[in-house]
């Protein structure tokens, strides 16, 4: 069954966000939560594990959905990358 592992280094913060997330996957008719695993501590450093089983239970009817965190600053371009329509023209 796929898995989805929720990992950091606060166990209450994994916790909460664990419970969070079997939350809304039940609450969405096209999902069906399984075993859902009890905290494991991280191997290395503090806080810990916890995996959530998932399965798709219906056909989705060709609906994508994606998920997008907006709680990160946005992506910096990378190096060199000039920014559309500023770049420098070539003579001719």
């Amino acid at each position: 069954m796929p898995q989805i592992r929720l990992m950091g280094s606060n166990s209450d913060d994994v916790q909460r966000t664990a419970d969070a997330v079997v939350r809304a996957l039940r609450a969405w008719p096209e999902t069906r939560v399984g075993d859902v695993s009890s905290p494991v501590p991280n191997r290395r450093g503090s806080g810990s594990r916890i995996y959530i089983e998932v399965l798709a239970d219906v056909a989705t009817d060709g609906v994508e959905v994606t998920v997008e965190r907006d709680d990160r600053p946005p992506r910096r371009r990378a190096g060199g990358e000039l920014p559309a329509g500023r770049g420098r023209r070539l003579a001719r």
